[in-house]
Formats: structure tokens, C-alpha cells, sequence
């Protein structure tokens, strides 16, 4: 659907109001994010975006543009080769979101990032998206806010080549504190500081930063945000952040398991947290007409369906498992539990685990947010002991019987048994494809040797 003349002119409007007052932008990013979670982007000059704008149009998309394994490789189902190699949608720059990504010796921005809508079939996450959250305002009465926790690790390039060991460890390499002071006194102090100050700059400001476990581990909290907005933040901090760290000589990544070397010890996750309010209300109260509850219960009769969503890569499984205190192992939820997939903090507000820096985050938010508009009674207890402590008889009568998918083959097996619920919320396209284009890269990925696999991904992500 083509947008009215008015509208047109309007995002033409905004992209000037901008570069008026950030004059030294020249050049913009435009990035979307396909359907294996990598980042792509297109760049033009400020000229050439508002041409786009002007014309209610966008770059020529073709399938591979959101249907390539990450593994590298072109998806078998997307031939014969005219098929994949034609335009098929368009790459539409959405100046409504838009931020500096690079700054000059003066703290001028000079390039300027925006986030994108796709258009090729009906493969369109953030379009779909904004649909949900305007289903859940104007049928529900449901006004949703979402926030990211944001774990990353340091790096620095080695020098060596990249077929043998591209990255070597900023630090110690020791078990650090969760939260120590040592923090400010690190070498990676300038390049958390500055991410910090641009990001308020910006007008995002990050609720705090910390050392989380483990080596080189640091964490930054987004602010709740409405969900659209939200996401598209996320996705413009870790570029930023990954800009910011590269300007100072170091490489950055979110990707689960980030030694290449095979050590599973740490672990990488991409919380996210969701607030509901129903016509102002946030339940929390006695006598109020709005019960969360209800809304968690649909989350949870669907959060198997998810996982393949949240955790869309083979080394996303090392963090499910009982007691890993990350995605946990077992179906269920509990007060303020990290070793539950599922972590309530209020009775209108949830962190879920399962998620990390390899999903498209647009579409496991549509999910979560899809899974709460199917409310209905919550049958599972609020577990308030910690896991690896329960028996077997104990984890019964408490209803954890349900184990979580240990593999993306298994999870991606299970999307078969609510099929039909994953299309309602995401697409039929979006599914058909999403399932086709990771078990390819299943194919390659679990032949390849870890450290090999996890070079490729680490660029990546």
C-alpha cells in the first residue's frame, strides 16, 4: 500500500529537519534484519534517501535479501535462479527512526542510521510488528512496553589470519565479579563511557551499565520502550556499540557462545522485558479489573513455539539446561527465578530468557506480544526454588515435567505442534520461510566443527 501525499511529504520533512540540524551528515545506513537475525544494510548519500522518500519508495529487495543461512550458502528452495536473483519487494528507509551512528573528532554526527521495513512476500517482521501492538491497543484495550538487556563481550583483533584465531580476549581472561568496581578502571572503560554519553545524546537513556560474569562480559539495559521503538533501539545500540568499540581498536559480539575455542563456560543472552497495562491499569492492585495473569498463561501455552525464535542458532542451546542460571531447563516461571525461561518481576512485567542476539527480534516480540493477546487462565505455579535442588518427584508435583527443546533441530521440530498459532501471530510467510531457511543452515551448521562455525558467527552477530 502506497502512502498518501501527505505522508510522503511528511518523512521527506522529518529527513530535512534532521540534516538541518545535524548538518554534517552526508551519508545514511539503512538496515533490516533477515530472517537468520544478521544485520543488513544498504548505504546511501542523504540525497539519494530523501529521492526514496520523495518517491514513497526503497532499494529493489530480492528473497536473498532476508532468506540466506548465516552459514553461508543460497536457501535450495528459493530456486530456480531468476526467482531469487529478481526484485521482489523493496527496502524502505523509515526516517522515523533514525540516529547518528558515527561521529567526527568534533562529536559531529556524520553518518546517521535508519531502521527499514521489507516488503518481499509477506516476510515483513516489523510491519507485523507494528500490526499486533495496533491489534492489542484497539481490540484489548492492551498498551505494551518492552526493554532489552544487552550482554556483550570484548575482543581484539589478533592480526592472524582469519581462517586461524581472528580474535584473542581483552583482559585477564580470569572469572571477573558480577558488577566490580575494577569496571572503571579497565581498558575498556572509554569505549563504555562514550556508548553511555552518546546514547543520551541521542535521546536513549540507558538505565545502567555493569560487568556481568565471566571474562570481558559487560551488560547495558535499555529503558522500556513501545515495542516497535524498542526493537529498533536495540538493534541501533549494538551497531552503536559495535561502531564505538571498533573506533577504539576492539571487536565487540553478542553472539551466545563467544569463544571460539569451544569453552562453554560463557554464556550471552539478550533478555527481554515486557510490561502490560489494560486501559491504564497494570493489575498490580487488589480489585483491579486486569488480570496478568491471563496474559502470561497464553505466553506460556506457547513459549515452546517460541524457542526456535529466540534462540535461532545451534550454539543458543548451551545456555538451556537446569541451573545454567540463563535460559533454564525446564517449562515454567517463578519470582524474580533465573533458572526459569521465563523470570517475573511484577505481575504486569516478565523478563524471558529465552532470546538472544541470533533471533529476529521483531518477530519474538511479536510472538510474546501475540502469545498475551491468546489469554487464558495460568495453570502453572510460581516455582521460588531453585532448580538443580528439586527431585524428580518434587519437580512433578510442581508441574515441571516439561523439558525444554536441548537443540534447534528439536525446537524447530516442535513448531509443528502449534503451527497454525506461530502463522496467526507472525505470517504465513514468515514461517514458511524462517523453517526452511534454518534447517538448511542446520545442515551445514551441525557438520561443521565448533571452533569453525563459531569464526563464521562471530562476524556475524
Amino acid at each position: 500500500m502506497s502512502a498518501s501525499p501527505s505522508a510522503t511529504a511528511s518523512k521527506v520533512e522529518a529527513l530535512k529537519a534532521y540534516v538541518a540540524a545535524n548538518p554534517a551528515v552526508k551519508t545514511i545506513i539503512t538496515q533490516w534484519i533477515d530472517l537468520c537475525g544478521v544485520g543488513r544494510c544498504r548505504t546511501a548519500s542523504v540525497q539519494r534517501i530523501e529521492q526514496l522518500l520523495a518517491q514513497d519508495g526503497g532499494f529493489n529487495q530480492t528473497p536473498l535479501d532476508m532468506s540466506i543461512p548465516a552459514t553461508g550458502g543460497i536457501n535450495n528452495d528459493l530456486f530456480p535462479p531468476p526467482y531469487f536473483t529478481q526484485p521482489r519487494g523493496q527496502i524502505k528507509p523509515d526516517v522515523g527512526f533514525i540516529h547518528g551512528i558515527d561521529r567526527d573528532a568534533n562529536g559531529q554526527v556524520t553518518t546517521a542510521y535508519v531502521a527499514a521495513d521489507t516488503t518481499w512476500e509477506a516476510v515483513v517482521p516489523r510491519a507485523n510488528l507494528r500490526r499486533l501492538v495496533q491489534e492489542a491497543q484497539e481490540k484489548h484495550d492492551l498498551t505494551f512496553l518492552v526493554g532489552f538487556e544487552l550482554e556483550f563481550c570484548f575482543f581484539r583483533p589478533s592480526g592472524s589470519a582469519p581462517e586461524t584465531d581472528p580474535f584473542t580476549l581483552v583482559g585477564s581472561g580470569l572469572p571477573d565479579i558480577y558488577n566490580t568496581s575494577l569496571t572503571h578502571r579497565s581498558e575498556v572503560w572509554p569505549v563504555l563511557k562514550e556508548v553511555i554519553e552518546t546514547l543520551a545524546d541521542e535521546g536513549i537513556i540507558v538505565e545502567q551499565m555493569n560487568k556481568e560474569f565471566g571474562p570481558s562480559m559487560y551488560e547495558t539495559a535499555l529503558p522500556p520502550l513501545p515495542p516497535l521503538q524498542s526493537v529498533d533501539t536495540y538493534y541501533y545500540a549494538m551497531e552503536l556499540i559495535k561502531t564505538i568499540a571498533h573506533k577504539h581498536g576492539y571487536v565487540v559480539t553478542f553472539y551466545p557462545t563467544p569463544f571460539i575455542d569451544g569453552v562453554d563456560e560463557q554464556k550471552v543472552g539478550q533478555h527481554i522485558h515486557l510490561s502490560a497495562t489494560k486501559g491504564g491499569e497494570d493489575g498490580r492492585q487488589e480489585g483491579s479489573s486486569f488480570n496478568p495473569d491471563e496474559l502470561l498463561g497464553g505466553i506460556m501455552s506457547h513459549l515452546l513455539t517460541l524457542m526456535p525464535i529466540g534462540l535461532a542458532q545451534v550454539d543458543s542451546y548451551q545456555r538451556v539446561g537446569i541451573g545454567a542460571i540463563a535460559t533454564g531447563g525446564l517449562l515454567g516461571w517463578g519470582d524474580h527465578h533465573r533458572d526459569m525461561p521465563v523470570r517475573r518481576i511484577h505481575r504486569n512485567h516478565w523478563e524471558f530468557r529465552c532470546h538472544d542476539v541470533t533471533s529476529n527480534a521483531y518477530a519474538m516480540v511479536s510472538g510474546l506480544i501475540a502469545a498475551a493477546l491468546d489469554a487464558k487462565p495460568l495453570t502453572f505455579p510460581n516455582i521460588q526454588v531453585f532448580t538443580p535442588m528439586l527431585s524428580e518427584e518434587q519437580r512433578k508435583e510442581l508441574s515441571l515435567t516439561t523439558p525444554l527443546p536441548a537443540t534447534l533441530r528439536e525446537a524447530l521440530d516442535g513448531i509443528e505442534n502449534d503451527r497454525e498459532w506461530l502463522e496467526s501471530a507472525l505470517g504465513k510467510d514468515y514461517v514458511k520461510w524462517f523453517v526452511s531457511t534454518k534447517k538448511q543452515e542446520l545442515e551445514t551448521a551441525e557438520k561443521m566443527e565448533t571452533v569453525a562455525r563459531r569464526k563464521i558467527m562471530l562476524h556475524h552477530f
